[in-house]
């Protein structure tokens, strides 16, 4: 009998002691915490979701970034965990290819980190950075010169990487003075100091129209203003009046020197106040006459070009 009742006691000391046992051991797990490991296209815009950190642990939990590469690329909900764009200019695939991040986790006891890792996906910025012509643009083949707005153009302008505006300076296109009319059929090159920078790309041309045309052309040099020239893509799309903007699709061809330009009916020139000249051929050609001084005439044209190749 006495066997009998010092078993019954053991027993429940021995469970007493496997609960207090299992709750230390739940005190020990701490918070789970998964790494986020995510793919996400570039050129994104602020406030775009992006992933998020999951985690459980006792009761509620915080989040918070302790670290990122690079700095402030990103945002975290301090209590979900949710990862959100902070500067959709950092998510560059050609600058950023992967942004990183430490994310602190913590509950009524414990601290855990996480890492996160997020793949930006190589796009076409040109496409990303259009809008009323980006339909167009994504159904253009290679080559081909579309029309874009003015708004999309300056886009492009701001936001690709290592732009130079080449052939004419916004100043002197810009300049507030009368726009003359230019004679018809003619191929010029600007010169005057903004010349296309070694390994370039043009990406995106303006010019100022006064009649219609259809049969312009954008054309390329290599160091020497008379030329050769090659002509860059097929011909811009027909023109109305006023300022005309176009971007090629897919231009691989690397190039330097001058930009020039055939121009099949009138255009707009204005006479600034700097020392300029540019060569010129009183028709279609490939090859310019000669280098003109003309009361600082400048054609009202312009291109964008980059050294970093983004599409």
């Amino acid at each position: 009998m006495k066997a009998t009742h010092k078993l019954k006691f053991i027993l429940p000391t021995l469970l007493l002691i496997t609960v207090l046992a299992c709750s230390k051991d739940d005190d020990k797990a701490g918070i789970n915490v998964q790494n986020l490991i995510t793919n996400f296209n570039e050129n994104p815009t602020n406030g775009d979701a992006v992933g998020t950190v999951q985690a459980v642990g006792s009761g509620a939990l915080s989040f918070s970034i302790t670290s990122q590469t690079p700095t402030g690329a990103l945002n975290i909900n301090p209590s979900t965990g949710a990862l959100t764009v902070a500067n959709a200019s950092l998510f560059d695939f050609e600058t950023n290819p992967t942004i990183s991040a430490q994310v602190t986790i913590i509950d009524v006891s414990n601290t855990e980190t996480a890492s996160v890792t997020i793949n930006l996906n190589d796009l076409d910025d040109i496409e990303s950075f259009l809008s009323t012509s980006k339909a167009n643009y994504t159904a253009a083949s290679a080559g081909e010169w579309i029309a874009i707005t003015e708004t999309e153009y300056n886009a492009l302008a701001t936001n690709l990487n290592n732009v130079t505006k080449v052939a004419t300076s916004d100043a002197e296109y810009d300049y507030d003075l009368e726009v003359e009319s230019s004679s018809t059929e003619f191929t010029i090159a600007n010169n005057n100091g903004h010349t296309i920078p070694v390994s370039s790309y043009i990406i995106a041309f303006k010019f100022h129209a006064i009649t219609n045309g259809n049969t312009n052309k954008v054309l390329i040099s290599t160091t020497d203003l008379l030329g050769p020239y090659t002509q860059l893509g097929n011909n811009l799309p027909a023109t109305t009046t006023g300022d005309q903007f176009y971007v090629i699709k897919g231009n691989n061809t690397v190039t330097e020197g001058y930009l020039g330009f055939f121009n099949a009916t009138q255009m707009g020139f204005k006479r600034v106040p700097t020392s300029i000249s540019y060569g010129f051929h009183s028709s279609e050609s490939l090859t310019l006459n000669s280098e003109i001084f003309d009361n600082a005439l400048i054609v009202l044209y312009q291109g964008l070009s980059t050294t970093q190749k983004q599409w």
